[in-house]
């Protein structure tokens, strides 16, 4: 990927060009409308769809003029960042829009390859630790709009689903101890979340923190109570019982 023109979604929404110095994208509303085009990198967008994305219910009279003026000074964003003239492109064609580059130069488009190939990947904790590490933060950061806050939440489950995957694959080779930092981060961000608390404790269990496992047990069974005045699960409770047996947990 380097030595060309990129963008980045996975975080705040960023271009760079081919020696990886960072390219000045506007404003947040124009880096609305580059986010809308570069989720479908290589398709068409046609305008009326690029204005539900960037104005949703509240889209101005002269929300399709608005549309082409940010296209202009994206295009010429692109153009910069370029390294050269078939580096990429943002073309106009019969009412809509198409960013004209590899779906690699996108960061999500590479994060999606990347897991949907580890499946079958020599080597899948290494596609997927590869994926992870393209997240810089928070997706589309700073960025207004509903559409943008349902991106946010879709990517970050995708990006959840991605770590426990890598989890799971990380813990049938041995390397517990790789995983619990990371999935004691996830758990902060879903406190909930019963696949995540269970692999969780399954890792620290597994690394030879076996009080930890319980102890963590203890206070979402506690949270569970308080907030949604349930047990854990059955799989959490299982999983309990053996920790408790000094029981080795099964590697799925």
């Amino acid at each position: 990927m380097g030595g060309s023109v990129r963008i980045g979604l996975l975080g705040p929404v960023e271009v760079w060009c081919g020696d990886d110095q960072p390219v000045d994208a506007g404003g947040p509303r124009q880096r609305t409308v580059l986010a809308a085009l570069a989720v479908d990198v290589g398709r068409l967008v046609p305008v009326t769809t690029l204005i539900d994305r960037v104005w949703g219910a509240e889209a101005p009279a002269q929300g399709r003029h608005a549309v082409h003026v940010y296209a202009s000074r994206i295009r010429k964003v692109i153009d910069r960042a370029s390294s050269g003239p078939r580096d990429g492109a943002l073309l106009s064609r019969a009412g809509s829009y198409v960013l004209d580059l590899p779906p690699d130069r996108v960061d999500l488009a590479r994060f999606r390859s990347l897991v949907t190939g580890a499946a079958t990947a020599g080597n899948p904790p290494a596609r997927l630790r590869q994926a992870l590490d393209l997240w810089r933060g928070e997706p589309l950061a700073g960025l207004p709009g509903e559409w943008a806050a349902r991106c946010r939440d879709a990517w970050q489950r995708q990006r959840a689903d991605a770590v426990l995957g890598w989890a799971e694959a990380e813990l049938v080779r041995g390397n517990a101890r790789a995983i619990v930092n990371d999935l004691t981060d996830l758990a902060v961000e879903y406190p909930l979340d019963e696949p995540i608390l269970a692999m969780l404790i399954r890792a620290l269990h597994t690394a030879g923190r076996g009080a930890e496992a319980v102890d963590r047990y203890g206070r979402l069974r506690r949270r569970f109570a308080e907030e949604l005045g349930v047990d854990p699960g059955r799989e959490l409770q299982c999983l309990h019982r053996r920790i408790l047996g000094s029981d080795p947990l099964p590697v799925r």
